[in-house]
């Protein structure tokens, strides 16, 4: 419980600050306004077609992704915020089945896991799935603690915040539809995201003192236009997994694996950025504090599924399992694209 006295006590200058930091919304990009009112099949065809474009598919895909999540969310960027026109609501969530296909299917293509007898079986091939995958140790994360310069290191921290941006309202949804140890573990995850009750905790707050460190805080809804189209590709792949509600299980397992990175990515990232002088406190507490917590967020979301009462049916326990691959092939598409990026910009 959260008492009036604490309520009152939590003003803050960064508090002022709207959250997620994105512009109010303008118009829609051209080409994803053209392919809005076409049917699903016409929609298939125009993104079947755009294959042999590598770049310019991932590109499409990833933004007319996020813009629709905007909307999903409900945030200021969304072309319907505020408002309803169900002739558009019915349009985007056509298009979003569509497009969530098409990156899943040929963007994404995560490894199909192997059939498994029972929860605790999963957990002993999860936990091998976590120590072994190519993103856990992935290169980029040596080439920010070794080789990014200084302004490269600033751009990739806003890149990070706006991936990380709503990451309270994400773990929100995987709440839904959960029960027993699986649903208390991720409603204690999500407290966590909140700052336990103290809004100068919230997770999201640390991102407030990271962006205004960076003088950037003002500026990010600038940053978004020359934000990679990439740089949403794991937060689209898990929200296409929480929105779903026949992938709900798959969204557990995607949270498992991006909580299991996090250590070994963090500390290559605060180590980089002691290289390069950005060593504050308000700029490292996101990266030094999720070091600290987030290896027990791992086992606990482990530890609940291989003790969950009433046990899961062999389907619940299939679809955590590709939820976690398919969280380790988004990750690896995003720092692979990250790589190139971040090393053509030092040439």
């Amino acid at each position: 419980m959260i008492n009036r006295k604490q309520i009152e006590l939590e003003a803050d200058p960064l508090q002022h600050w709207p959250w997620p930091p994105v512009g109010d919304f303008q118009r829609l990009p051209a080409d994803f306004a053209r392919c809005l009112p076409l049917s699903a099949r016409e929609q298939a065809e125009y993104l079947g077609a755009l294959r042999t474009q590598p770049e310019e598919h991932g590109r499409f895909i990833q933004e007319s992704l996020s813009l629709i999540y905007g909307y999903v969310f409900g945030y200021p960027d969304s072309p319907l915020y505020l408002r309803v026109d169900d002739e558009m609501e019915e349009q985007l969530l056509r298009f979003k089945l569509v497009l969530e296909r098409e990156m899943l299917e040929h963007w994404l293509k995560p490894t199909i896991p192997p059939h498994v007898k029972d929860q605790r079986d999963a957990v002993e091939y999860l936990r091998h799935l976590l120590s072994d995958n190519p993103g856990i140790y992935h290169p980029f994360f040596d080439f920010v603690r070794d080789t990014m310069s200084r302004e490269q290191m600033v751009q990739f921290l806003q890149m990070e915040a706006v991936r990380n941006e709503v990451v309270d309202d994400e773990v929100a949804l995987i709440v839904v539809g959960m029960q027993g140890l699986m649903k208390k573990t991720m409603t204690s995850n999500l407290w966590d995201e909140c700052g336990n009750g103290r809004l100068l905790n919230f997770h999201t707050y640390w991102l407030r003192r990271l962006l205004t460190s960076l003088g950037a805080m003002e500026t990010l809804p600038t940053y978004r236009e020359t934000l990679p189209w990439f740089a949403k590709a794991t937060s689209n792949s898990f929200n296409m997994m929480a929105t779903r509600p026949g992938y709900k299980f798959r969204a557990y397992g995607s949270f498992l694996v991006t909580e299991s990175w996090v250590q070994a990515h963090f500390t290559r990232i605060v180590d980089g950025m002691r290289r390069v002088g950005l060593d504050g406190r308000d700029v490292a507490v996101y990266f030094t504090s999720h070091i600290r917590i987030d290896p027990t967020h791992t086992d606990e979301i482990l530890q609940a599924l291989v003790h969950q009462d009433p046990e899961l049916t062999g389907p619940e326990i299939a679809e955590v399992l590709r939820g976690a691959h398919t969280a380790v092939a988004a990750g690896t598409r995003l720092y692979e694209h990250c790589l190139a990026h971040f090393r053509a910009g030092l040439r």
